[in-house]
């Protein structure tokens, strides 16, 4: 936990047969947004397979973590690789869907 008592955010990478999988779970924020960018970026430059995220258990607290995940979607798209949200709760979905990038958000879209 931090020092304002809320779970700093954890970072769980996984290789499987469809890419590798990357489940985060916690706030991001400008304090640990640093920590996802170090994973995403080694991941990103060590192999080819698709890379996914799993944001269900993350809480997107700021500005600064969907600069962040703007920022590895694009260098991952530069690399080659492809870089998709698999799994997220109906708040993080709605952010992402906003940011309307083709790609990022692997999830079908809720009936309105």
């Amino acid at each position: 936990m931090d020092e304002r008592g809320a779970p700093a955010a954890s970072i769980v990478e996984q290789a499987r047969g469809d890419g590798v999988l990357v489940t985060v779970t916690g706030r991001l924020d400008a304090r640990s947004a640093a920590d996802l960018r170090g994973v995403l970026h080694r991941v990103i430059a060590q192999g080819a397979d698709p890379i996914h995220l799993d944001l269900t258990e993350a809480h997107i607290g700021d500005a600064c973590a969907l600069g962040l995940l703007l920022e590895v979607h694009r260098r991952a798209h530069r690399a080659g690789r492809h870089l998709a949200v698999v799994a997220a709760d109906d708040r993080t979905r709605r952010l992402l869907l906003r940011l309307r990038l083709p790609g990022l958000l692997a999830l079908p879209v809720a009936a309105r």
